[in-house]
């Protein structure tokens, strides 16, 4: 962990030459980009050095932060690299972030560029990305991905010109200054308790730090051929499909989106042995697997990213499923401040040291991850590394004792009878980010580490020391619209802005495909005229992401609440008109 991530990466090339680094598909000729479908490593190394000297030539210093909003494309990961061996800091934002968005999230960065592409199915990224640099100060360049760039646009590298190059990238200029794996190399987002997102730095070894986690549970074997449909454009991005890229030497196989058609085809061509998915997927990625009728020895490990550590019931029991054949490895995001791997064989969820007398009065407690044992032995497996540790800062109360969030399931409150911690989740380690963000920060000493806890606004419950099982409790108001997190009250404000609605609010139904679908219940005013499409036309004028945007319209008599306002989702349907 002493090297620089973008060094790692140009080392492997060194080596590997012109073996596959990267196949990217035909659909990014809808962004009016380059149709190159497969790069070996000599020609990424190529363009790699080519971008980072090109950045150098401008009035950059070290460390400073590049704003970064690209879709899933082989230029993606190589202008992350190039942005690393410049010196500089990328933070990705997500493709569906819009202006309301990213302009309070940048406040406390002071970014100096921002990188777009020149194509959106509903947005013009070019003319947001002006309007966020006109209001912080800070940005003096903005770059663009594609041929019609409008002016003040700086184009970056083509990429077909910089690989076909005669030119050796040893003759480029050289970082002018030094790095170390603790230097900044990375922002990401977190959210607070009331649901905005604040940034999250990383550096070298913290990324590497969290990939271990990730790597030590999917124990693949030689380079990785890695099936993505996941962009770096966070840190579940990051950790499972860039790193493993860089640091294993693997193959990178991008996936714009899951056509069946083309599955089986790649995974036997490219010999895929991992591919990163949305949970939210999972079943209709496995249901293509049968249709396609691989062997069973060709079947790729399965890694699943889920948006919160509570879509499924850690109590220790393994699901066996006509799928067993097929290895799953879920990997969870605490907040954004770092990943938690658990494989189908992962018996425990924490190992944690507490006082066996745990007093009532305890207001927090010591918790790592440890050994987990084997699905098929009570043998403890070899501890893990404490790359995480966390801690509970709440109160010890009876298990099934209701709070302010739902209960412990009930078979977890028949099964254990004891004390409970419950309390907001802290973590602290050698993988966890800083939130406490300082625009100066370009290194975090490793001493660092250990003495730094994060909140993360999750709650949590310790139960039964002996079990050593810790649960996280869903939020109170949160929507899961596929992969992605949403806070309920907002969405009921921006719904309730539309002129035509007298009353509005957001909720999710169930589906075996997507895991929940967005849905708006309203209550339109008494002779207007509905429109699907006007109510949609009406949030995209306000820039609200198309996350955000409900598939449908459902008119109520009314919008069910609790004495205390708070809207009761999981009732709407019991009354629609």
């Amino acid at each position: 962990m002493s090297q620089t991530i973008d060094k790692i990466f140009l080392s492997h090339a060194e080596k590997q030459g012109d073996n596959p680094a990267l196949t990217d598909t035909k659909s990014r000729q809808r962004l009016g980009l380059s149709t190159i479908e497969q790069l070996t490593y000599r020609q990424a190394k190529r363009y790699v050095t080519a971008a980072a000297a090109y950045f150098r030539q401008f009035q950059f210093s070290e460390g400073d932060i590049v704003i970064v909003q690209m879709p899933n494309i082989a230029e993606t990961h190589l202008i992350m690299l190039a942005l690393l061996n410049a010196g500089l800091v990328p933070c990705p934002i997500p493709t569906h972030w819009r202006r309301a968005e990213i302009d309070p999230a940048l406040k406390k960065l002071k970014p100096r560029a921002i990188i777009s592409h020149q194509s959106s199915p509903d947005n013009d990224p070019f003319q947001s990305m002006f309007e966020v640099a006109a209001n912080h100060a800070s940005i003096r360049f903005i770059f663009g991905l594609g041929d019609n760039l409008p002016d003040g646009v700086s184009p970056l590298p083509p990429l077909v010109e910089n690989i076909t190059t005669d030119h050796e990238p040893e003759n480029q200029p050289s970082v002018v200054f030094s790095r170390s794996s603790e230097q900044l190399a990375f922002i990401g987002w977190s959210r607070d308790n009331e649901g905005h997102a604040s940034p999250v730095a990383y550096t070298h070894i913290q990324l590497m730090a969290n990939h271990h986690i990730v790597s030590e549970q999917v124990n693949l074997e030689g380079r990785p051929n890695l099936l993505s449909f996941y962009a770096p454009t966070g840190l579940n991005g990051m950790v499972t499909t860039f790193l493993p890229w860089v640091i294993e030497g693997g193959t990178l196989h991008i996936a714009a989106k899951l056509k069946l058609s083309d599955l089986k085809e790649r995974i036997e061509k490219y010999q895929i042995n991992l591919a990163v998915i949305p949970q939210a997927i999972e079943n209709k990625f496995i249901n293509a697997l049968k249709t396609a009728e691989l062997d069973r020895q060709a079947l790729p490990h399965l890694m699943l990213i889920s948006p919160t550590p509570y879509h499924k019931d850690h109590t220790g029991v393994i699901d066996e499923t006509e799928h067993s054949a097929i290895n799953k490895t879920t990997i969870y995001n605490l907040n954004g401040l770092c990943l938690f791997p658990q494989s189908d064989n992962a018996a425990i969820q924490f190992q944690k040291e507490l006082p066996a007398d745990l007093p009532p009065s305890t207001s927090k407690g010591l918790l790592h991850l440890g050994p987990q044992r084997s699905a098929n032995s009570e043998i403890e497996a070899a501890p893990s590394p404490a790359f995480i540790e966390t801690r509970i800062q709440g109160a010890a109360q009876k298990a099934g004792e209701s709070d302010e969030h739902e209960s412990l399931n009930s078979a977890t409150t028949n099964l254990l009878n004891a004390s409970v911690l419950k309390g907001r989740l802290e973590i602290s380690g050698l993988a966890v980010g800083f939130t406490n963000w300082q625009s100066n920060m370009t290194t975090i000493p490793h001493s660092n580490f250990d003495t730094h806890w994060e909140k993360t606004y999750l709650s949590a419950a310790l139960i039964d020391q002996a079990m050593s099982l810790v649960k996280i409790l869903p939020a109170r108001d949160a929507i899961y619209y596929g992969s992605t997190q949403l806070e309920g009250k907002e969405l009921d404000e921006i719904y309730q802005t539309y002129p035509g609605f007298v009353d509005a609010a957001a909720f999710s139904i169930k589906d075996p495909v997507l895991g929940e679908r967005l849905y708006a219940a309203i209550i339109p005013k008494p002779g207007t005229a509905l429109s699907y499409e006007d109510f949609k036309q009406h949030l995209l004028n306000q820039h609200i992401s198309p996350a955000k945007i409900p598939e449908k319209l459902v008119t109520v008599f009314e919008i069910p609440r609790t004495e205390d306002g708070h809207i009761k989702r999981q009732e709407i349907l019991n009354q629609s008109a």
